[in-house]
């Protein structure tokens, strides 16, 4: 997304608008980070194609067509320099990763490898640190000793301030610790970790709760970008929701205020009718 803009705007610089693409996908994004972390790039070079898109004013072309285009990516072509932005970064606290279990190590591995491609969606490999970890790759991400700045939050579903769009867009690190809390055995560890930090201690909520935000290391990564670029918190955190999310926020609002406010529920988040009819189950109410 945005590295896609950013290399849109250098090939046009360059007059190059038109780009053979291949087998790739149809993504400025996807060809900006691989040229980064791969050794792909442009080489100019005359080949005939069929144009299935433009994006940001750049038109790409592949398979067999009629028209001819100068420029292709591929391996080993010319990488072009990109202006990558420094911030937002997103990182990863690996500091309590030795106290997990091993089942639990391997459940916040696939999630801090899961982040990755979710930084990627945004930004690139640079935007995305582990600190406190010295033994654990990640593509092209960085290991880093200290944060180098005070504008930066612990996202901690504990902490003594609600995130809302206007802290997450000025804030350039936001600090997720590399374990879950809710309702786990380490229950308060992001909490724990979050001391160590001066910054400010930042909790994500749904409608004044935490009960259906979702608590995986890539999913809150995938919530703080989408927000900082732009899209309202509700309606990110809705649309990272996995259905056990949904039931379990139902559920307690149920509960809570009555079987009356079951049909706005559904509504506001979004649920479709396989997690409806779950959720009746779970209440008890029969399905006609």
């Amino acid at each position: 997304m945005i590295l896609g803009k950013l290399l849109a705007e250098e090939l046009k610089e360059r007059g190059i608008y038109k780009i053979y693409i291949g087998y790739e996908k149809p993504s400025l994004q996807n060809i900006a980070v691989k040229m980064l972390v791969k050794n792909y790039g442009f080489l100019k070079r005359e080949i005939s194609g069929k144009r299935i898109g433009e994006i940001e004013g750049i038109s790409l072309y592949k398979g067999k067509g009629d028209e001819k285009v100068d420029f292709a990516f591929i391996k080993g072509g010319e990488k072009i320099p990109i202006k990558l932005p420094k911030y937002p970064l997103i990182v990863i606290d690996m500091s309590l990763f030795n106290e997990l279990d091993e089942e639990e190590k391997k459940k916040t591995l696939l999630q801090v490898n899961l982040t990755l491609h979710v930084i990627r969606k945004f930004l690139w490999d640079g935007n995305l640190a582990l600190i406190n970890s010295s033994n654990i790759s990640l593509g092209k991400a960085r290991n880093i000793d200290n944060i180098e700045t005070d504008n930066c939050i612990v996202l901690d579903p504990y902490g003594d301030i609600i995130a809302n769009e206007e802290i997450i867009r000025r804030t350039d690190v936001f600090i997720i610790g590399g374990i879950v809390d809710k309702g786990r055995r380490l229950k308060y560890a992001t909490s724990k970790l979050a001391e160590k930090y001066p910054c400010k201690k930042v909790k994500i909520t749904l409608r004044g709760s935490i009960v259906g935000v979702p608590d995986e290391i890539n999913k809150i990564a995938d919530i703080i970008l989408a927000v900082k670029y732009g899209k309202e918190l509700e309606k990110a955190i809705i649309e990272t929701q996995s259905n056990s999310d949904k039931i379990a926020r139902i559920l307690v609002d149920v509960n809570q205020k009555g079987i009356k406010i079951l049909n706005d529920e559904v509504s506001w988040l979004n649920v479709n009718q396989k997690v409806y009819r779950l959720i009746l189950k779970r209440l008890g109410i029969k399905i006609s």
